[in-house]
């Protein structure tokens, strides 16, 4: 056989099924960890750290438009010995994806909206543990590299998003909504994301 269709049937191949990745019934995973740390010294002392882990799973219900849940588990801490001020959270979410491929059919673009329900308590140093729960919509747009069938570079940007905080649920004039839009090329995320 010649060479040259040998390659040509490799590349069309390899080529599907890359592509393929966002077909029906097909699956994917993600998510993003994040860590942060700091400390001061001197008279008003003072240290903090954070710590988020953020799983996701979606599952295409036509080609190029997956369904899926995301999870956030988040953790800070402030301040040191008897001043320290501990919140922890977790959160629960649908999103939904849509893939726009280009004439690379490595590289495609894509839009997401999700909805987010997060509940969580904060222990000051003084006084009572106050419990909190939000509620948070996002849209935001990003662009996606399949390396391989399976693994996928991601890179997206902050979009759109409207945050309703109750900081304290057993006050009841205390809720705060925030809108935010912010399209800033200099603050992207960056992730993997593995399909079957």
């Amino acid at each position: 056989m010649n060479k040259s269709f040998i390659l040509v049937v490799a590349f069309v191949t390899a080529t599907t099924l890359v592509n393929g990745q966002t077909s029906s019934g097909n699956m994917m995973v993600g998510g993003a960890i994040s860590f942060g740390s700091y400390s001061r010294e001197g008279g008003s002392a003072n240290d903090y750290s954070s710590f988020s882990f953020s799983p996701s799973f979606g599952y295409f219900l036509s080609d190029n438009l997956a369904v899926g849940t995301s999870l956030t588990i988040y953790t800070e801490r402030e301040g040191t010995g008897a001043a320290k001020q501990t919140s922890n959270s977790f959160g629960i979410g649908p999103f939904v994806r849509y893939y726009k491929y280009t004439s690379n059919e490595n590289f495609a673009f894509f839009a997401q909206a999700g909805l987010s329900f997060a509940a969580g308590k904060t222990d000051p140093p003084v006084g009572n543990v106050t419990n909190n729960n939000s509620i948070s919509f996002s849209l935001f747009p990003g662009a996606v590299y399949f390396f391989n069938p399976h693994w996928a570079l991601e890179l997206s940007i902050t979009g759109f998003q409207v945050v309703s905080l109750d900081p304290d649920t057993d006050n009841d004039n205390d809720k705060i909504t925030n809108v935010n839009f912010s399209i800033n090329s200099f603050s992207p995320s960056l992730g993997l994301r593995y399909h079957f």
